[in-house]
């Protein structure tokens, strides 16, 4: 079952490598109708967090709202089986960089840089331009369950340099690469589980990892966050935002030190996403994993 698939997974990045960015565009418009409107994927899941989060004064029409997350959805994907049709020229020409001096500064401290990210507009395609434009890039990513799939992926994901950096190792290899005054790069939004920090987010308790948090207290390394916005299907804003400085040495790892800075990269996303509410993952569990009064609560209601 590996397998086939593998054979599958590759024949698609095959098949779509070879259209140009204009046809992927239309694959993407045809894929957000079927997974939307005809087949509902996660539909449910993707209502119940908008009204969880807005209650029912969504932020704007209901069905125009809907069409545009899946659009968005579907236009991500599209443009990762594109990814192996990118070159540090077509990247720059439709990506425009906003604060890059935000990086370039907090890499002066000689500390490395904790970026983190999140699942708004295409993540996956900064990493090959922060590759190209020769910054050395790390990525923290979970392994697929497939190891034929997971060699794959993996092999397109570092073809433009971009390191990738399993969570089982991530401790002790996150450390490395910052000692040499790399990027150690975080998607720091989805369901923690039992392992994260409950801190609100979109107005909700949230359990939201802790990695950038220790490892900023373990390196003194200086924390920012990446936001990548979309305007049309492979063209997007890249905006940088300070979220910590560089501390003097390591310091003293505490649940409260954690607390604070979890959520205030947090809260800094949050803005993000209400501005740009279509451009999320909203399909998403993202407050599947609760605190046990808050549960007992909703269960009472």
């Amino acid at each position: 079952m590996h397998k086939i698939e593998y054979i599958l997974v590759k024949s698609l990045f095959s098949i779509f490598q070879k259209l140009s960015f204009q046809s992927g565009k239309r694959a993407g418009q045809v894929l957000a109708i079927l997974i939307g409107t005809i087949f509902h994927y996660r539909r449910r899941v993707v209502v119940k967090n908008l009204h969880l989060v807005y209650g029912q004064k969504l932020p704007g029409p209901k069905k125009q709202l809907l069409h545009a997350i899946y659009r968005n959805f579907a236009y991500l994907w599209m443009e990762v089986l594109q990814s192996p049709r990118l070159t540090r020229k077509n990247l720059e020409e439709r990506i425009r960089l906003h604060n890059r001096e935000v990086i370039d500064k907090a890499l002066e401290k000689g500390k490395g840089l904790i970026l983190i990210s999140a699942h708004l507009g295409n993540f996956e395609w900064i990493a090959h331009l922060f590759a190209f434009l020769g910054y050395r890039m790390n990525a923290i990513a979970k392994r697929q369950s497939n190891p034929y799939v997971n060699a794959f992926i993996e092999k397109v994901r570092t073809r433009s340099g971009t390191q990738v950096i399993y969570t089982k190792d991530a401790t002790r290899e996150g450390i490395r690469v910052l000692n040499k005054n790399e990027i150690l790069g975080f998607v720091a939004d989805q369901d923690a589980r039992h392992r994260g920090v409950f801190v609100e987010f979109m107005g909700q308790p949230s359990s939201t990892a802790v990695g950038p948090a220790v490892f900023h207290l373990r390196s003194a390394a200086p924390i920012c966050m990446i936001i990548v916005i979309r305007r049309d299907y492979g063209r997007f804003d890249v905006y940088f935002e300070d979220v910590l400085d560089a501390l003097p040495e390591a310091q003293k790892i505490t649940d409260r030190r954690i607390q604070e800075i979890t959520q205030l990269h947090t809260s800094k996303l949050e803005k993000w996403i209400r501005q740009y509410p279509q451009q999320w993952f909203w399909t998403h569990r993202r407050w599947k994993t609760q605190p046990e009064e808050f549960s007992a609560k909703r269960e009472s209601e």
